[in-house]
C-alpha cells in the first residue's frame, strides 16, 4: 500500500469512526430529551449476564427491595431479554407488575409495584451520566486533535479509532433498552472496542517484535467483530443462551486489553530505546489509573452486589487517552519513574509531618485536660491552628527540600562534573586530549554504556573516530561515517542532539530510514552534533545509561552544551595547531614574503622608469630628428657642392666660393651631430638607475642632464629658472636620483600646464645638500597634501597616472639615508624639498 493509498484509507476508516460516536450521541439524546414516558421503579447498572439494583423508590423500599439486589426478571420474562424485546413500552400508571430480585443471601423476593414517571428518575444519577458524556467527549477531542496534529502517522490514526471507539460505548450505555439498537449497538461496541485496542497496543509506543512480518494479526478481532454482527439479536433461534454474543464481546474485550497490556510491559522490559521506555512507562501508568477503576466497580457489582455503578470508574478513564496523546504528539517526555519516586519521597515526608501534626495535637490536649482546660473551645482551636500552621509549615519546607537534595543530589553531581569538564576544556591544546575527556566524563560523570567521538578528517569528506570508551566490538577505529550522510545532514540541520524517537518527526522516509540504519549500526542512545558556526565539526555517539534510565531533557540540554564547549576547545586546539606550523616555517615564509617584495618593487621602479620615459619619448624623438634631418639635407647639398667643385676644377673656374658653403654645410652638420651626441648620452646617463655601483656625482650636473631630456616639453612654453650653488660630490645612484629629478619636473610641467614657471634651487647644508622644485602652479589641497606620497594615489584622470612616481621618489630618498617632503597650499604653488647627506649616504645604503 503506497503512502498517499494507506492516508486515504486513515481519513476514511477515522471518519466512519467519528459518524459512528456521533450516532451514538444523537440517539442517547433523542432517549433523554424526548422520551416521555414510564419506567421500572428501580434504576439498575448493568454488567454482562448480571443487572444489579442501584436505587430504588419508596414503595419498593417498602416491600424490602435493597440497592444490591439483583433483578432476575419482570413479568416472568428474564429482565435483558424483557428489556431488549421491547415489554417496558407496555408498562402503565396504576398497573403493578411482578419483579423478581434476588437478595443478598440468594434468595428469590417476588415484589408488585407499579411503574414511575420516567421525568421521576432520581436526580443524584444526572451527574454521572453527564460525567460520563463529558469524558466521551473528552475521548472524541483528544482523538480528533491528536489526528489532526500527526496526520498520516499510524499510531494517531489508531488512536483516533481506539477514541471513537470509547465514545460509541459510552454513548450507546445510557437506557440501552430505550435507545434505537441500544443493545445491538453495545454489543458491537464491545467488539469493536476490543479489535481498536488491540490496534493501539499493537502500534504505539511501539511495535511488538513478535508481530513483525505478521501485522496480519490485527485484522483477527476486526475480523471477529464483523462476524458477531449477523448474530445480534438471533441467539434463540440458533439455539444460543440470550446475551451470549454481548457476553463473549465483554469477555473479548477485558482478555484483549489484559492480554495488550501484559504485552506492553514484556516489550517494555526489552526494549532499550528511553523514549520508547518513557512512553511505554506513561502508558502502563495511565491505563492503570483509568482501568483499575472501572475493574474494581465492574467487580463490586458482578461479585460484592455493591450499589456501585461502573459509572463512578469512567470518571478516571480520561487519563488514559491523556497519558496516550502526550505521548504521541511531544517528543520528549517526563520521565514516570522520576515522578514515581518523587511522589513517593514528597508522600513520605508529608506523611510524617502529619503525624507529628497529630501527635503535638494529641499531646496537647492531653495536657490542657489535666490542667482542666477546655481545650475543644472555638477559641483554643484557632489559637492552637495558628501557632501549629507557624511550626509545621517551615519544618514541611525544610523536609520537603531535603527531599528534594537526596532524590536530586546524584544527578546534580553528575551535572556539575560535567560543567567543569566542559569548562576545563576550553583550556585545552590537544584535541585528542579534549576527545578523550569527553569520553571519560560520559562514562564517569553521566554512567553511558559506551561513547564515541567523531571528527571531521583532514580532507573534510568524512567523520572519524577520534576517542572511544566503553563496550564496542569490532574495529571502531574503522568506521567512517561520509559527510553526505543523510544523518549528518539531519544534524546539521536541526543543529541539537537527536534520538532515534526523534526520527519519528522525520517526513522524508530516505532520510528517516537511513538515520535509523545508524542508530542500529552503533547502537547508541543518542547523537550530538559539535557544532561551530555554520560548520559541523563532528558529532558525540552517547550509549544507553548504565542504570536504565532514559536521558531527562536536562541531560539532553547537559550534552548539548558539552558538544558546544567541545567545539570552542577543538577550534582553539585547531587554531593553536595552525599558529605553531606557522612558526615553524615563519623564517622561510618572511624570506620569501621579503624576496617578492623586492621583486615587485624592482619591477614597479622599473614600470614608473618606463612611463616616464615614455612621456619623454615623442620630445627626444623631435629632438633627435632635428639635427638627424638637419645633417641629412645638408648631405644632400653637399654631394652637389662636390660635384660643382669637381666640374669647376675640370674647367679651371675658380673654386673659391663652393669651398667656403662647402666647409659652412659641414660645421652645421658638426653642430647636428654634436647635437645629438649630447642627447644620447644623457639618456644613457639617465639609464644609470639600475646599475648597482655607488659612485660619486655632482647634483647640479645631473639636474641639467635630466633638464636636458626635458627641454622638449618645456621649451617656448614654460620658465625654468636655475638657482645652482656650488654643491659637494654625493655618492649615489645617481641614475635612481635622475629619475626623482624627473618626476618631480614631470608634476610640475604638469601642474603649470603650458604656461608657467619652474625653479630649481641647490645649497649645501651642513653635512648635506638640499635641493628645491618650486612651481607656480594651483598647489595642493590640504586634504590631498598629506597622501601624496601614498602608493597609487594620484588625482589625475584615469589612464594619466598610476600614483606610484611620488611614491617611487619618496622610497628612492629614503634608501639614500635622505628625506623629502612637500610644501604647499590651495593657490600658491609648490614646493618639493629633498635633503640628502653627503657623508652618511652611503652607510645608509649599505643598511
Amino acid at each position: 500500500m503506497t503512502l498517499t493509498t494507506n492516508l486515504r484509507f486513515q481519513r476514511a476508516t477515522v471518519a466512519l469512526a467519528l459518524l459512528w460516536a456521533a450516532a451514538g450521541f444523537v440517539l442517547v439524546m433523542r432517549s433523554v430529551l424526548f422520551y416521555d414516558a414510564w419506567t421500572t421503579p428501580v434504576h439498575t447498572s448493568n454488567t454482562p449476564g448480571r443487572v444489579n439494583v442501584t436505587w430504588v423508590t419508596p414503595a419498593a423500599t417498602a416491600a424490602g427491595v435493597r440497592p444490591g439486589f439483583e433483578l432476575v426478571a419482570i413479568d416472568g420474562v428474564p429482565y435483558l431479554q424483557w428489556g431488549r424485546d421491547g415489554h417496558w413500552r407496555e408498562l402503565r400508571a396504576g398497573v403493578a407488575n411482578v419483579y423478581t430480585f434476588e437478595d443478598l443471601d440468594g434468595r428469590s423476593l417476588d415484589v408488585a409495584l407499579e411503574p414511575m414517571a420516567a421525568r421521576q428518575s432520581p436526580m443524584p444519577l444526572v451527574p454521572f451520566y453527564v460525567a460520563s458524556i463529558l469524558v466521551a467527549f473528552a475521548f472524541l477531542a483528544l482523538g480528533v486533535l491528536v489526528w489532526l496534529l500527526r496526520r498520516g502517522r499510524e499510531s494517531a490514526w489508531a488512536f483516533a479509532i481506539f477514541c471513537a471507539a470509547v465514545a460509541a460505548l459510552l454513548f450507546s450505555s445510557f437506557d440501552t433498552f430505550r435507545q434505537t439498537l441500544g443493545y445491538e449497538r453495545v454489543t458491537m461496541n464491545f467488539y469493536l472496542l476490543g479489535a481498536a485496542t488491540f490496534q493501539l497496543f499493537s502500534t504505539y509506543p511501539f511495535e511488538p517484535r513478535w508481530l513483525s512480518g505478521r501485522r496480519w494479526i490485527r485484522a483477527v478481532p476486526w475480523l471477529l467483530a464483523v462476524a458477531a454482527l449477523p448474530l445480534l439479536g438471533f441467539e434463540g433461534r440458533l439455539g444460543l443462551p440470550f446475551f451470549a454474543v454481548e457476553e463473549v464481546g465483554f469477555a473479548l474485550l477485558i482478555a484483549i486489553t489484559l492480554f495488550s497490556l501484559g504485552v506492553l510491559a514484556v516489550e517494555r522490559r526489552r526494549r532499550r530505546e528511553e523514549e520508547d521506555v518513557a512512553r511505554a512507562d506513561a502508558m502502563l501508568l495511565g491505563a492503570f489509573v483509568s482501568f483499575l477503576p472501572v475493574l474494581v466497580g465492574i467487580l463490586a457489582e458482578s461479585v460484592l452486589r455493591t450499589g456501585l455503578p461502573v459509572y463512578f470508574g469512567l470518571i478516571w478513564f480520561i487519563v488514559f487517552p491523556i497519558s496516550v496523546a502526550y505521548g504521541i504528539v511531544k517528543r520528549e517526555l517526563f520521565d514516570i519513574r522520576d515522578l514515581a519516586r518523587s511522589s513517593v519521597a514528597y508522600g513520605a515526608a508529608t506523611l510524617a509531618i502529619t503525624g507529628l501534626y497529630a501527635l503535638v495535637v494529641a499531646a496537647a490536649d492531653a495536657a490542657l485536660l489535666k490542667l482542666h482546660w477546655n481545650a475543644r473551645s472555638p477559641q483554643f482551636t484557632i489559637v492552637f491552628l495558628f501557632f501549629a500552621i507557624l511550626a509545621v509549615n517551615p519544618l514541611h519546607k525544610r523536609v520537603q527540600a531535603l527531599v528534594d537534595r537526596l532524590f536530586d543530589r546524584e544527578r546534580g553531581r553528575d551535572r556539575q562534573t560535567v560543567r567543569e569538564i566542559s569548562e576545563a576544556m576550553v583550556s585545552m591544546l590537544s584535541i585528542q586530549e579534549i576527545v578523550e575527556r569527553i569520553v571519560r566524563a560520559l562514562s564517569d560523570a553521566m554512567g553511558v554504556e559506551r561513547s564515541m567521538v567523531l571528527l571531521l578528517s583532514d580532507d573534510e569528506r568524512a567523520l572519524r573516530p577520534e576517542a572511544w570508551g566503553g563496550s564496542w566490538t569490532g574495529d571502531v577505529g574503522a568506521f567512517v561515517l561520509p559527510t553526505e550522510h543523510p544523518a549528518c545532514k539531519y544534524l546539521w540541520m536541526r543543529r541539537q542532539e537527536v534520538g532515534r524517537s526523534d526520527l519519528a518527526e522525520e517526513s522524508d522516509p530516505a532520510m528517516r530510514a537511513a538515520c535509523e540504519a545508524l542508530f542500529d549500526r552503533l547502537d547508541v542512545a543518542l547523537l550530538v552534533p559539535v557544532l561551530f558556526g555554520v560548520d559541523l565539526l563532528g558529532v558525540i555517539a552517547v550509549g544507553r545509561k548504565r542504570s536504565g534510565e532514559r536521558f531527562s531533557p536536562d541531560d539532553r540540554q547537559l550534552l548539548l552544551t558539552l558538544a558546544n564547549q567541545s567545539s570552542i576547545a577543538i577550534e582553539n586546539a585547531r587554531a593553536f595547531d595552525e599558529i605553531a606550523k606557522l612558526n615553524e616555517t615563519l623564517e622561510a615564509r618572511v624570506e620569501e614574503r621579503t624576496r617578492e617584495l623586492r621583486e615587485t618593487q624592482q619591477q614597479l621602479m622599473q614600470s614608473e622608469k618606463m612611463r616616464t620615459l615614455g612621456q619623454l619619448v615623442a620630445g627626444v624623438a623631435h629632438e633627435l630628428n632635428n639635427p638627424i634631418g638637419f645633417v641629412h639635407a645638408n648631405l644632400k647639398l653637399l654631394d652637389e657642392y662636390v660635384a660643382k667643385l669637381a666640374r669647376q676644377q675640370a674647367s679651371g673656374e675658380d673654386t673659391g666660393r663652393t669651398r667656403e658653403a662647402i666647409q659652412k654645410l659641414l660645421a652645421r652638420s658638426r653642430e647636428g651631430t654634436e647635437r645629438v651626441t649630447k642627447i644620447v648620452a644623457d639618456l644613457r646617463a639617465f639609464s644609470r638607475m639600475d646599475q648597482g655601483e655607488l659612485a660619486e656625482a655632482d647634483l647640479n650636473d645631473e639636474i641639467e642632464r635630466t633638464l636636458t631630456l626635458m627641454e622638449p616639453r618645456c621649451k617656448n612654453c614654460i620658465q625654468i629658472e636655475r638657482d645652482f650653488a656650488p654643491l659637494p660630490r654625493v655618492r649615489c645612484h645617481a641614475g635612481q636620483l635622475n629619475q626623482v629629478f624627473l618626476n618631480l619636473l614631470m608634476n610640475a610641467c604638469d601642474a603649470v600646464g603650458d604656461r608657467g614657471r619652474i625653479r630649481i634651487a641647490t645649497r649645501a647644508h651642513g653635512g648635506a645638500v638640499r635641493l628645491e622644485f618650486e612651481d607656480d602652479g594651483p598647489g595642493i589641497p590640504a586634504e590631498v597634501r598629506d597622501r601624496v606620497f601614498e602608493p597609487f594615489f594620484t588625482t589625475k584622470p584615469v589612464g594619466q597616472g598610476t600614483g606610484l612616481g611620488l611614491s617611487l621618489t619618496h622610497g628612492i630618498v629614503e634608501r639614500h639615508g635622505g628625506r623629502i617632503w612637500v610644501e604647499s597650499d590651495a593657490g600658491s604653488g609648490t614646493r618639493f624639498v629633498i635633503e640628502l647627506p653627503v657623508a652618511g649616504a652611503a652607510s645608509a645604503l649599505s643598511a
